[in-house]
């Protein structure tokens, strides 16, 4: 037997055989989405609410507590789109010496007054009792019905009061006129901020509010505010917190001893040269959105934030499991212009759980690659977790696709599961890209970088042994 014709028949056959066989992509860490990477990337956005954030047993905004109390993550990313993609309202945060004013410890050293304890104050007309503003947020409600109704607070003494922070936080439901909060000194004299002003600018330093609204919050350090009443005209030693007028409000944070402004997040702004820059949020009015969860005050480290409300993208890049990912590289002669045909599977959905809602959501996808590229697109409502093989459902959608961010469902739901699936013409290169941007392979028809052991035992080495075996060749000798 001619040995040299052998051989090339021998290499056609494998070239032949092996261009039927698929090469897998290892499922979720095996398909890179960064960089260049033309791998389709579907993507679930919603706004997702966490019912309780946990900044003691979290990391990210990300997190939560799924149905078996445990710290969990979301398969999704922040929307990159969004400069401050994170929404919370002030007085919805129970952080650590919220409730400390004054600061008097007992012989077991915890605080043993607190300015946001109802029975400490003396009412005249209005109505002081106990409520939250969150789920174990505990505050004060003050409710006054007229200018004259007042309520008071006397159980603390600050020496050098004017170096202290007034800060105030507080959702008003109601509220007509202008309702004050005022701190006294010893001898009469007092400084003033205005609870409710609807004439009043937002910007104003020394009003709360000028509408009605949950999160409104002031710091005014006592020492700037304006001087009123009977005494020597000096601030000094504070002792004595009133609330007067008709204002319906639930107090969360009240203190007049901090020498400094709290900070409640921080967040992207751009500049008079339209530029991005970090600003510290001090004075927060209603909903407010941050950067990132790692610009609070020292003293939120551990904070329970509740409702945080966080604008999320659940992308395949973002997928967990190996089971939700399928893709292969083939040579299609069907495309003997390209080199390869890649098809790749995903099964996405919002994942359920008690702490969670969704608001906003939709299904989108946008193409990476020019629309004539998707020979075919396919989508698959409600499969739970059926085999791609076994979807039987599947609905074209090929012809949305071209150079537009594709709509595949406008109206999602949480714990409905899709399944999508595409036939997507690639070259060498862009294989090349894809797993090369997870670490894997180098080619469409790569089985490895492995040497000849590790070609024998893949599939094509398997194939080109029984070959040479049937026409007497030996691989590691000459012919018999």
């Amino acid at each position: 037997m001619n040995i040299k014709k052998t051989g090339l028949a021998a290499l056609i056959a494998f070239a032949v055989l092996s261009s039927m066989v698929a090469t897998p992509v290892m499922a979720v860490g095996g398909i890179g989405w960064g960089g260049d990477s033309a791998a389709p990337n579907p993507t679930l956005n919603a706004d997702v609410t966490v019912d309780e954030w946990n900044g003691a047993d979290f990391s990210g905004p990300l997190q939560y507590y799924d149905d078996a109390g445990e710290a969990a993550q979301l398969p999704a990313s922040l929307n990159e789109s969004n400069d401050n993609p994170i929404t919370l309202t002030a007085t919805d945060i129970d952080f650590e010496q919220r409730d400390e004013f004054p600061r008097k410890s007992d012989e077991d050293g915890d605080n043993d007054a607190s300015a946001l304890d109802a029975s400490e104050w003396t009412t005249s007309g209005a109505t002081v009792s106990s409520t939250t503003t969150a789920p174990s947020v505990d505050a004060l409600n003050y409710a006054g019905s007229a200018s004259s109704d007042s309520a008071t607070y006397s159980n603390f003494t600050v020496v050098d009061g004017e170096k202290g922070y007034l800060t105030v936080a507080a959702d008003i439901s109601s509220a007509s006129g202008t309702p004050t909060l005022q701190v006294t000194d010893a001898d009469g004299d007092y400084v003033e901020i205005v609870l409710y002003d609807s004439t009043a600018a937002a910007s104003d330093d020394t009003v709360l509010a000028n509408v009605t609204g949950e999160g409104m919050v002031l710091q005014e350090q006592i020492g700037d505010l304006p001087v009123q009443g009977g005494g020597d005209g000096t601030f000094d030693t504070a002792e004595e917190v009133v609330i007067s007028g008709d204002v319906d409000a639930d107090i969360s944070v009240l203190d007049a001893e901090r020498t400094r402004e709290l900070e409640f997040g921080e967040q992207l702004v751009e500049n008079d040269d339209e530029e991005l820059e970090t600003v510290t949020i001090t004075e927060p009015r209603g909903a407010y959105s941050v950067a990132n969860m790692d610009g609070f005050d020292e003293v939120m480290a551990d904070a329970t934030i509740h409702g945080l409300t966080v604008d999320a993208m659940f992308q395949a890049s973002d997928l967990q499991d190996a089971d939700n990912v399928n893709a292969e590289f083939t040579q299609d002669n069907d495309y003997p212009q390209w080199d390869a045909l890649g098809q790749f599977d995903y099964r996405l959905q919002l994942p359920t759980a008690f702490d969670l809602s969704y608001a906003d959501t939709e299904f989108v996808d946008d193409p990476t690659l020019p629309g004539e590229r998707y020979k075919t697109v396919e989508l698959a409502e409600g499969v739970g977790d059926t085999e791609f093989s076994e979807i039987d459902s599947w609905t074209d959608v090929t012809s949305s696709y071209g150079s537009a961010e594709v709509t595949l469902d406008s109206t999602v739901s949480s714990g409905t599961t899709y399944a999508v699936s595409y036939d997507l013409v690639l070259t060498n290169g862009e294989v090349s890209t894809i797993e090369s941007a997870a670490g894997g392979g180098a080619g469409p028809m790569s089985s490895g970088n492995g040497g000849p052991i590790d070609f024998l035992f893949s599939i094509p080495g398997l194939i080109v042994s029984a070959i040479t075996s049937a026409v007497g060749i030996k691989i590691f000798g000459g012919g018999s």
